[in-house]
């Protein structure tokens, strides 16, 4: 990991075949975090990936039924963001934000930012009416980050373990 630019601006752009050992390293770093959080193993065993992890990446960028981003800045990849499309009633068409996580040492320097409005406008293309994220509980930050792009809660999910 390289020293970010301090004035660098973030870059989006559909991920490739050519990111896909960077985009594991960026998931598993993403599955450390979500692990220790409130639901995260509960999330993580309902969206998380399937294995190997570089076949899940190189059929996601592959399928243009769905979006695959990579946010970088200075040229370094420094995040990643997957977006899919689900039917409504129809004519309805909702997108869902699946993944957007930018490392620990390049948030706040709007690359999260910018691969949502870059899935967002994909969805936009695709005929959504609407975007749906999910945020975990007490994970403040990913809920004023959603929050300040003009999200706002629809649903609150209910979970009891039967352990």
């Amino acid at each position: 990991m390289t020293p970010l630019p301090a004035a660098a601006q973030p870059e989006v752009r559909s991920a490739g075949q050519g990111d896909i050992a960077r985009l594991v390293q960026l998931y598993e770093a993403a599955e450390s975090e979500l692990d220790v959080m409130r639901g995260g193993r509960v999330l993580l065993g309902l969206n998380g990936r399937d294995r190997p992890l570089a076949t899940s990446f190189s059929r996601q960028a592959a399928d243009p039924a769905e979006r695959l981003v990579v946010g970088a800045l200075g040229g370094e990849v420094v995040g990643y963001g997957s977006c899919v499309v689900r039917p409504l009633a129809a004519p309805e068409r909702l997108g869902v934000v699946q993944e957007l996580y930018v490392s620990s040492h390049a948030r706040r320097a709007g690359v999260g930012r910018a691969m949502a409005e870059s899935l967002m406008s994909w969805c936009r293309s695709q005929g959504c009416t609407g975007v749906d994220a999910s945020a975990l509980p007490g994970s403040r930050a990913v809920k004023s980050f959603f929050e300040s792009g003009g999200f706002t809660a629809r649903l609150l999910v209910m979970y009891r373990p039967l352990s």
